[in-house]
């Protein structure tokens, strides 16, 4: 029986930097295990680890996208342009009243958020 998800892995060029960036844009402390070189960041109840990029597990958009929870979409997005992403995909209005986007992170991996926009006002069609 499954217990939800427990870590997202991201594949990386440079697993420092990106623990930097993505605890920069998400607003999460990055955590040390005994060994300064293996670090995590913690989101609620799951956790972002960082692999290095390599032939097996390259950096890119393919593949699944996790959504992480935002207060404010825009305000998450701009701050992921700021330190160097760059918006990939939306913001979409769901069904359920909340945007989703996608964003690419300085690594080529692609980040998903979820959560209201406070100033947009959104078109017809932006619903998925």
């Amino acid at each position: 029986m499954s217990s939800g998800v427990v870590e997202v892995l991201y594949f990386v060029p440079d697993r420092r930097k990106a623990a930097i960036w993505y605890s920069q844009v998400l607003e999460a402390e990055i955590s040390h295990l005994d060994d300064p070189e293996h670090f995590y960041i913690r989101i609620g109840e799951q956790e972002i680890w960082l692999h290095q990029a390599d032939e097996k597990g390259p950096s890119g958009v393919a593949g699944q996208v996790a959504y992480w929870g935002t207060d404010d979409i825009d305000v998450s997005v701009a701050k992921a342009e700021e330190l160097g992403g760059s918006l990939y995909r939306g913001p979409l209005k769901r069904l359920d009243g909340r945007f989703m986007c996608q964003v690419k992170d300085p690594f080529g991996n692609v980040i998903g958020l979820i959560g209201r926009q406070q100033q947009r006002t959104h078109q017809k069609g932006d619903d998925v």
